[in-house]
């Protein structure tokens, strides 16, 4: 804090004591004369600004000297550019036309300079306060699940993931979220918090959001895109805001829904005086979350027999084979979904010796009984989430403005990595502090995070190994199950015999005492480590950037900026592995990067052609990683309405910490870095593992190849890289034909994806030892493979004005993923059938059967919409059907391998504004028709959100 509270003295130091002022008045009326209430009132390159009151009168004040340009918007209706004089500054009369489309909007993502939307040299999405009104989603965060490309993974009630262009990840770590100019994400754990620890949703001004690489501009970890949520200035937004909002979810489940929710905001923005302002914000959310509940047998490539093999074709697959027995009293290896401790690759499942006494059971594989989540949890699902910001806003000079903000978030919320983890108390404070001008700005913060969860599925194997160790367990299945006498039921029923029960007394005794205990911790009296980890890390960041543009006189524009953060672990060892002399380790990353473009016209007139080149670099270094430049060239061609744009770009991600230092406690399931300090942590350069993909044939095939341990060199470990090329079009035609299109080509080189690995528990033990699960344990190792990665996809969205107030919208996505598989030499690997895998679908059986890959995206999704924000002066309605193709899935340890059917959704909202209050009444509601479906395995079914809101905006003003 204390870098920060100088770099604040720094700024007030460089403060005006005063200057001129001019008072603007006037009013907004719509084409009949008639005021409009709410218009926004911008002077055009500032932050100073107001809203017209309920007679469509507007009062600003400004030392800016004349004259000069004020922006004029309201939703609905075209934008206006008013050029305010001397002779009209007191009355100046604004006309609104109404407009459905709306596509002048002004971006800032794509260069880091404002610039038209339409000209942007990169594909870009931005929702405004248009979109938000006109939006289904219960609030605007969850309203990027109608943007092109866009896969919003459902986590938590509270906790989405936002994922473009393939590689779907529960945790995405290659897609960066700023809030106010802030990483959103975790400093530990690496990915993006989303709308938990974010900005209150009454305060979001704006959504931007760039797919594609974006390394150029704002370093390493952008290399799937980008994400800038900007929040509303109290120098233009002012006075009281409230919403409430009342809904339910979990409708039609027996025994369990409906369950209701609470979502109230508030924010008070004022000004003082003519240099000072301030905001507060605070919301809350409470509910009940949507339940993890898919209880059907799991399937996971780590099953015998799981693919359909050719044995002609030299085994290779040509499909899935396992079906799925969802019964456990007829299953001997029933492995639900969302039951844990029951995991065939955690310890759940013991098989049975060749030679065993019962011929009926020899070298059958037996899973013990587990728990849901719901039972480990304890909770009933119940969720909450709280966010508050305070800020300072003061003006320094004419152009310049300072601010000081607080931003908190607080709540519980399970995410899915390589296994289901609960954190029942995540807090997170963020301080910043920044000075911005017309030309430059100087910003530092830092990310203080409080975050402390468990692991689900190692709770629930180490509650049975407490009351009863797998090995007794089995024995008991074994002598009282007899073959067409007692069934597998029965046999269960008396090994069971004792368990803790959910909701016990002992159970909850067991289950409190390995959660509240670190995972490096030893419990004497249960004879066990605890589960819990924790993640106290923290971020320091500094950056700064300057225009060069009026320095130069035109002649071409340039930008320059730089960044330095330190990132301050701080596991305790439970997540990262310490430095030798027992201190936590840091990481420090700096970055500089410049960008030139200049645009030229030819000819006259509105068919005036103009080309708009660009060219930027930027050189980033971690300090444990080879640091790397990522150049960005682009131009945008413009006639008229017609505007072509084609980019080539680069990118690289350094690995998060979890990657580069995560260890997995002994005998314990997890992930495991890439640096040696974790990759020897674990053990695996004295203990080495044996993968999965060639464990499993070994398990269940006589006379399959004995596997060969994975060895790799950690010191060899690298940051992930991807090159893109991207052409697209946008035009606006007679103000009602809206177009955006785009192509791209990505290809990544030193991809990180994480391979299971079985690393036997007995160092040196005969490689016949993992013909038995409880000989060895599951770790995810993360390495740089060599293999080359191609990711093509394509897009479109359109808008058409139908008149009278009414649009109809829709967007495309195609995207998929090929690959070419290289050994650790770099040689091309062949298929089992000995065919050389180059650039096939990694969907495909004969190359999942190899190895997990994690594209995780579908092939085709879309999106309709029909919306009409004014059907009467004061009603509004919208009506959107999404659609998403089937999905390839590999994820997790204890999650699997499966294809996510496809699903669709309904989703609907009436509108009514009451002008004398300044206030909407908002029914709505997703998935209205109550389809249940996934959007990754292993993660809560999604049902219907429906919700009744009143919104109260800038009362008091």
């Amino acid at each position: 804090m204390k870098h920060i509270s100088f770099s604040f003295i720094l700024i007030l130091a460089l403060s005006v004591t005063s200057w001129a002022q001019t008072i603007l008045s006037g009013q907004v009326t719509d084409a009949n004369d008639q005021p409009l209430a709410g218009v926004t009132v911008l002077i055009r390159g500032t932050t100073t600004g107001t809203v017209t009151q309920a007679d469509g009168r507007f009062s600003l004040s400004t030392d800016k000297e004349l004259p000069f340009t004020l922006s004029v918007s309201f939703i609905g209706y075209r934008r206006e550019e008013v050029v305010v004089r001397g002779n009209n500054f007191r009355a100046i009369d604004v006309k609104l036309a109404e407009e459905a489309i709306t596509a002048d909007e002004v971006v800032v993502s794509a260069s880091r300079v404002p610039e038209d939307i339409r000209k942007a040299p990169v594909t870009v999405e931005k929702l405004g306060a248009r979109q938000f009104a006109n939006s289904p989603a219960a609030n605007p965060f969850d309203a990027l699940q109608n943007v092109k490309g866009v896969d919003l993974l459902t986590q938590s009630l509270t906790f989405k993931s936002v994922n473009v262009r393939g590689f779907g990840a529960n945790n995405n770590n290659r897609f960066v979220q700023l809030t106010d100019g802030m990483d959103n994400r975790s400093p530990g754990l690496g990915f993006g918090f989303g709308s938990v620890a974010g900005i209150s949703d009454l305060d979001i001004e704006s959504i931007e959001l760039i797919p594609g690489a974006s390394s150029a501009l704002y370093g390493p970890d952008a290399l799937q895109g980008l994400m800038l949520t900007s929040s509303k200035n109290p120098f233009t937004y002012q006075g009281l805001s409230a919403q409430m909002k009342v809904g339910l979810n979990n409708v039609g489940k027996s025994n369990f829904g409906p369950k209701g929710y609470i979502d109230m905001a508030v924010r008070y923005a004022k000004q003082v005086g003519t240099r000072f302002a301030y905001k507060v914000n605070f919301q809350r959310v409470s509910g009940t979350d949507f339940i993890a509940d898919d209880y059907d047998d799991r399937s996971t490539s780590a099953r015998t027999g799981f693919f359909s093999t050719d044995a002609g074709q030299g085994g290779v697959a040509t499909g899935i084979a396992y079906v799925p027995n969802n019964n456990p009293n007829t299953n001997f290896e029933y492995d639900g979904v969302n039951i844990y401790g029951d995991d065939i690759n955690n310890a759940g499942a013991f098989r049975f010796p060749a030679n065993y006494g019962n011929a009926a059971l020899q070298g059958k594989l037996v899973t013990r009984t587990g728990y849901t989540e719901l039972d480990l949890l304890g909770n009933y699902g119940r969720v909450y989430n709280n966010r508050a910001n305070i800020s300072l806003h003061y003006k320094v000079g004419r152009n310049m403005e300072a601010s000081v903000g607080w931003y908190y978030g607080n709540g519980n919320f399970i995410r899915t990595a390589g296994f289901r983890e609960y954190f029942p108390d995540y807090r997170r404070h963020q301080f910043k502090a920044e000075l911005r001008g017309d030309n430059f700005f100087l910003r530092a913060y830092t990310t203080q995070q409080r975050a402390e969860g468990w692991n689900i599925g190692q709770t629930a194997r180490i509650i049975n190994t407490i009351w009863k160790p797998i090995s007794q367990w089995a024995d008991e299945f074994g002598q009282a199950y007899v073959e067409n006498k007692v069934s597998i039921q029965e046999a269960r029923a008396v090994a069971d015999r004792g368990r803790y029960l959910p909701g016990s007394s002992d159970f909850r005794f067991v289950r409190d005492g390995i959660t509240s205990v670190y995972n490096n911790e030893r419990i004497a009296l249960l004879n066990t480590t605890g589960t819990r980890f924790r993640d106290n890390s923290q971020l320091f960041h500094y950056e700064g950037m300057y225009n060069f543009s009026q320095l130069l006189n035109g002649v071409v524009d340039v930008i320059a900026g730089s960044s330095l953060r330190r990132f301050l672990l701080e596991s305790g060892g439970t997540a990262f592995p310490r430095r030798p002399d027992g201190s936590e380790y840091t990481i420090n990353e700096f970055g500089a990067y410049v960008q030139a473009s200049k645009e030229v016209g030819f000819g006259t007139g509105p068919d005036r052609l103009t080309i708009k080149p660009t060219v930027a670099v930027r050189y980033d270094k971690n300090q444990y990683l080879q640091g790397g430049f990522t150049p960005r060239a682009s131009a945008v061609v413009s006639a008229g309405v017609h505007n072509v744009r084609a980019s080539w770009q680069s990118a690289f991600r350094n690995p998060a910490p979890g990657q580069l230092f995560a260890i997995s406690p002994t005998g314990q399931a997890g992930e495991v870095g890439g640096l040696p300090q974790a990759y020897n942590g674990a053990g695996l350069n004295t203990n080495p593992g044996y993968l999965q993909v060639e464990v499993t044939p070994y398990q269940s095939t006589t006379g399959a190849a004995v596997p060969q341990p994975f060895i790799i060199d950690p010191t060899q470990f690298t940051t992930e890289k991807i090159k893109t090329w991207e052409v697209g079009y946008k035009t606006l035609i007679s103000n009602r034909f809206y177009v955006d299109a785009f192509y791209f080509s990505s290809r990544y080189s030193d991809f990180i994806a994480a391979q299971n690995v079985f690393q036997l528990l007995t160092p040196g033990a005969d490689v016949s030892a993992l013909l038995t699960p409880t000989n060895y344990r599951t770790l995810q190792v993360n390495f740089n493979n060599r293999n080359e990665i191609f990711v093509r996809g394509a897009g479109i969205g359109l808008e058409y004005g139908l008149g009278r107030g009414y649009t109809l919208s829709g967007n495309y996505a195609y995207q998929t993923g090929l690959i070419t598989l290289r050994d650790a030499r770099g040689a091309i690997r062949n298929d089992r059938a000995g065919v050389p895998v180059v650039k096939r679908k990694m969907s495909n059986p004969e190359v999942s059967q190899l190895g997990r890959n994690f594209f995780i995206s579908p092939e085709n999704r879309y999106n309709i919409s029909l919306a009409n924000p004014r059907l009467t002066d004061r009603l509004g309605a919208t009506l959107t059907y999404r659609w998403t193709d089937r999905t390839w899935v590999e994820q997790g340890t204890t999650a699997g391998d499966v294809w996510l059917p496809s699903w669709s959704s309904v989703d609907a909202q009436v509108s009514y504004r009451v002008p004398a209050f300044k206030s909407v009444v908002k029914l709505g509601g997703t998935n209205i028709f109550n389809q249940y479906y996934a959007q990754g395995y292993g993660l809560a079914r999604i049902g219907g959100l429906y919700y009744l809101s009143i919104t109260f905006d800038e009362l008091m003003r």
